[in-house]
């Protein structure tokens, strides 16, 4: 499929609401039954080539048919009047035929691949499409690496369709084919040929249910494996430092049994499958040889039409038990595709509705809370009216325990997940009535753990502004206080720093995060306790930087180090999700309430000689 065909499939399902709300709940127990129609539906964007395919398919088949006809006048006629000519007509002929059909073959292979490979790619595409644009919510339910299984392992069993497809249709017309061929040349072996297919026909439709069920388990258990690998790899560093390599690989060695044990049983009855049907082919042909032997002897029919109505009678067999193996492949595909719609079927995010409307004015920066509340889950609020307001350039610090919803609160802000109740303004426009896009325009967020990607510094910085140039992201990164460091690297700004900026320090991966933030320009910038795992060193290399990246900003501080936010022009006190405190540094330590609390705890530890 074209790259343009593939954008506007895309854009059609990011406008058309989800067919099946499905939200909350495991993909394992959505539908495990997708509609054959639906599935094949996948296969629609490719059917130029598939219909090309088809026709050289039905071409060969053809061809194929014709063989044993012609093998037929090589033993009634060659061998019976010993006409060497004719032999040799009948070699050249059967001979055209191999080279016809080996070459038709060839191209009909091609095409029917081709597009296997393009619905792998388009599909992938378009589960990553949707993923992207899934609340956070479903993540908070999901591990990682089950949902990357859905976009390989799945995907992978689903263009399994695409190879069926053809094939399944050719084996048809060879089957329907072969059965008319007979009909013509003894009706009554005929009868006795297709009294294979009804058990033949029951024995499939048994034990397809079977490696349904079967195949839907497996890939359940392969994504739950996929899951254990993610979770191990990405947390490398952990598993060696508690030397856990042997722990982990035996956490892997059981999920993998698993995936076994099921894969095993789904093999058995895959293993059964063909050459159940093809014993009762067989039956089948014994009974035409003896029959068919008995019509020879009593002049009904000569040993030509024997030979030609044996070898159409394989083509009988030979479809049915191809089909029986397709049918089961089919059962694995159809159970991977209920997956993947359980995907593509996910309502959105709600903010992705926020599409169609207006975006938001370029903000001077006043943040008003209004009454806003929030809970991860019902009954168990973690923002209880939550009610402030920062005006154009002010500091606002957010202090308090942990799980006082310090963090929630900016990610609520960012509609990263939606309030429950009240209102958030900026400018006085009610974020929820704006575009989200041109709301988190206008915001930056540099948080503890900055989120790097495996490419090169420029790229990392680039990511705050896409059409940046190189000497912006110099300057971003001069004002970051991270050009000096960049600039000893081995390829400097091209240099990769490596999965999630592995290659760099704590401190050096801090500083690119502000650089990615000055070079987006934000308005409302959010720090979420931006210093708090750094050396002092490193500490005060950021503090500077982050005090070029504040100025003139209105910026909200969730912060840990209490002696960092002395300065700020508001400190909102944060606990159990509600602000019991509010005030200036002074004010709130003359007041001796929580902050005064947390704050001489604070100052005890980092003059303590412990520290």
């Amino acid at each position: 499929m074209a790259i343009e065909e593939r954008d506007e499939q895309i854009a059609a399902e990011r406008s058309a609401p989800p067919t099946a709300p499905t939200e909350g709940k495991p993909d394992s127990e959505i539908g495990q039954r997708a509609p054959y129609r639906r599935a094949l539906g996948l296969l629609r964007p490719y059917w130029r080539r598939l219909l090309a395919g088809a026709l050289l398919l039905m071409v060969t088949n053809v061809v194929t048919l014709s063989m044993p006809l012609g093998l037929q006048q090589l033993i009634d006629q060659v061998f019976t009047h010993h006409d060497e000519r004719l032999l040799n007509l009948v070699a050249l002929g059967l001979l055209a035929v191999f080279v016809a059909r080996s070459a038709l073959d060839t191209v009909q292979n091609y095409l029917i691949s081709s597009a296997g490979q393009r619905l792998t790619t388009d599909l992938r595409v378009r589960l990553f499409d949707r993923l992207s644009r899934l609340p956070l919510t479903y993540y908070d339910e999901r591990r990682t690496g089950e949902i990357l299984s859905r976009v390989t392992n799945d995907v992978t069993q689903i263009a399994t369709l695409n190879d069926n497809v053809i094939p399944l249709a050719g084996q048809i017309v060879t089957l329907v084919g072969s059965i008319a061929i007979v009909l013509a040349l003894n009706w009554r072996l005929t009868l006795i040929t297709l009294v294979a297919v009804p058990p033949a026909a029951i024995l499939v439709s048994i034990l397809g249910r079977r490696i349904w069920s079967d195949s839907g388990e497996a890939q359940e258990a392969l994504a739950q494996s996929t899951g254990v690998i993610d979770e191990s790899l990405s947390s490398i560093r952990a598993v060696k430092a508690f030397a856990r390599e042997r722990y982990e690989v035996a956490r892997f060695q059981r999920s993998m049994a698993e995936v076994l044990r099921v894969s095993l049983r789904r093999a058995r009855w895959q293993a059964f499958v063909g050459p159940a049907v093809g014993l009762i082919g067989f039956g089948a042909v014994l009974l035409v040889i003896w029959f068919g032997g008995r019509e020879v002897l009593a002049g009904r029919l000569t040993s030509g039409q024997l030979v030609a109505f044996i070898i159409y009678l394989m083509f009988v067999i030979g479809p049915l038990a191809a089909l029986s193996g397709v049918f089961a492949q089919t059962q694995a595909a159809m159970a991977a595709a209920a997956r993947a719609f359980a995907i593509l079927d996910t309502p959105v995010d709600q903010t992705e509705a926020s599409a169609t409307l207006p975006d938001l004015p370029a903000a001077r920066g006043r943040v008003t809370f209004e009454h806003v509340s929030f809970a991860y889950s019902p009954n168990r609020p973690v923002l209880r009216d939550v009610s402030f307001e920062a005006t154009p350039g002010q500091v606002v610090a957010l202090v308090g325990p942990s799980g006082a919803g310090k963090t929630t609160l900016l990610n609520v802000f960012l509609r990263l997940y939606e309030r429950d109740g009240g209102r958030i303004l900026v400018d006085g426009e009610d974020i929820s009535a704006v575009n989200i896009g041109s709301l988190r325009g206008q915001i930056a967020l540099v948080p503890q753990e900055p989120a790097l990607f495996s490419g090169s510094v420029a790229d990392n910085i680039r990511f705050g502004r896409l059409d940046a140039t190189d000497a912006e992201i110099e300057a971003a990164a001069q004002a970051a206080n991270a050009h000096e460091f960049i600039a000893r690297l081995p390829q400097t700004y091209q240099t990769v720093v490596g999965d999630r900026g592995v290659k760099l320090s704590a401190g050096q991966r801090q500083r690119i995060a502000i650089a990615r933030a000055i070079l987006r320009n934000p308005r409302v910038l959010l720090l979420d306790e931006a210093t708090a795992a750094l050396d002092n060193v490193s500490e005060a290399l950021v503090q500077e930087a982050l005090t070029h990246l504040m100025a003139d900003r209105t910026t909200l501080v969730v912060a840990h180090r209490l002696t960092t936010i002395q300065d700020a022009d508001l400190i909102l006190v944060l606990d159990h999700g509600e602000i019991v405190e509010q005030g200036r540094h002074d004010d709130l330590l003359a007041s001796g309430g929580l902050y005064a609390q947390l704050y001489t705890r604070d100052v005890s530890e980092w003059e303590s000689p412990a520290s």
